[in-house]
């Protein structure tokens, strides 16, 4: 049933099947790919709010949405075994599912509608927070995020550079160079003079380059949660092979040693 893992240096412990490793790494990053969507619709809808107000197919979503984070924070405060370190790392998590509009209507407060737009500003730092917090791991990789702001200056600067070399306004500068650094080129703007011209070269080269480096980012940092899952298993299959230490043979505890030595590499 077992399948050995094995290192350039030679063959380490048998410590879990296989299908186990695979099952659990595919868990993990559907995991967190889909609380990362979800954080990212919960930020968009809070911002409409905010500047708007929702219509009634997004008001279902976002109260779906609410659910879904209630079930997950409540399911991994449980699972936890340090409680009180889980809340501490996880506050914005806890700010984003209080029902503060439910308190304000329950107890009547005055000036309700100002304390409503507060509590939705709260919200949508919340949900930030959290969108944050599961996105950071992705642009920390390979210093993808240098790479966006790298990407939004030359956007920034060669929005500006165009409105004054073909004469439009900022506002259509700054979605010519996004569209231009994006590589989708729309068509509906096109520059004329040779500045233009030679501003839309350095973003197209700009924009490809950001775009590769997502890429190689997206493909790294999915290795790495892969890395990462696949080596807490074998850590925690290593520790319930210590607790039955005593009926270990000195070959399992050379294998168990070199597990160790290959893992701190």
């Amino acid at each position: 049933m077992g399948s050995k893992i094995i290192t350039s240096d030679s063959e380490l412990l048998e410590i879990s099947t296989s299908k186990v490793l695979i099952k659990n790494h595919t868990m993990n990053t559907i995991y967190e790919v889909a609380m990362g969507l979800l954080a990212a619709t919960a930020v968009a809808f809070a911002m409409i709010d905010i500047t708007a107000r929702l219509e009634g197919w997004q008001i279902i979503i976002d109260n779906m949405v609410y659910v879904i984070f209630i079930i997950d924070y409540f399911t991994r405060l449980l699972m936890s075994k340090e409680k009180k370190q889980f809340i501490k790392s996880n506050i914005f998590d806890l700010i984003a599912i209080i029902p503060f509009n439910s308190v304000f209507r329950i107890f009547r407060f005055a000036k309700l509608t100002r304390l409503t737009k507060l509590t939705k500003l709260f919200k949508l730092i919340a949900y930030a927070m959290r969108l944050f917090k599961k996105t950071k791991k992705f642009f920390d990789t390979n210093g993808f995020k240098y790479i966006i702001l790298i990407t939004m200056a030359f956007i920034a600067i060669g929005g500006g550079l165009i409105h004054y070399a073909e004469g439009l306004s900022f506002q259509d500068g700054i979605w010519w160079a996004f569209v231009t650094a994006s590589t989708v080129g729309y068509g509906d703007i096109s520059p004329e003079t040779g500045l233009g011209r030679f501003i839309a070269t350095i973003l197209m080269l700009v924009g490809i380059g950001m775009i590769g480096s997502l890429t190689s980012t997206i493909t790294s940092y999915f290795l790495n949660i892969k890395t990462k899952t696949v080596k807490n298993d074998i850590i925690h299959t290593i520790k319930g092979r210590i607790d039955d230490i005593g009926n270990l043979s000195d070959e399992e505890i050379d294998d168990i040693c070199k597990v160790l030595k290959g893992l701190n590499k």
